[in-house]
């Protein structure tokens, strides 16, 4: 029996950023879906049901504190971890996206391995 991989979506409008994600996530043995607005970004966790989402705040379309809130009208945080990337460093910002929906705050720049133990934390492969 074939095992499915399991899904993340990156929603994130800096190109380098997606393609740096899209790599090492591929490598870590995830499916990885790709959308560079909100909008789009909605649509896909939609249609794909990711086991998780990693999401930029500051993104066209629709901003990732509204795509997160229109998430959670579907899933909650165990069903669909949130894991917010962003440059946003402010207190108010971090709480706005916690009151959003968020099950996490990573500030940019990240490690790869820091975004990794993160994702580990949220869907630990299976055995």
């Amino acid at each position: 029996m074939e095992k499915t991989l399991q899904k993340i979506l990156v929603i994130e409008d800096e190109k380098n950023i997606n393609m740096t994600l899209k790599m090492m996530l591929t490598k870590a043995g995830y499916e990885v879906f790709l959308a560079t607005d909100g909008l789009e970004g909605l649509n896909l966790a939609m249609e794909t049901a990711p086991d998780l989402i990693l999401l930029d705040l500051i993104l066209p379309k629709m901003n990732g504190y509204l795509v997160c809130e229109a998430i959670r009208e579907k899933w909650d945080k165990k069903e669909m971890p949130i894991l917010i990337m962003s440059a946003k460093t402010q207190k108010e910002d971090i709480d706005k996206a916690y009151q959003a929906g968020a099950n996490t705050y990573i500030t940019k720049p990240f490690s790869k391995d820091d975004i990794l133990e993160q994702i580990k934390e949220y869907i630990p492969k299976e055995a």
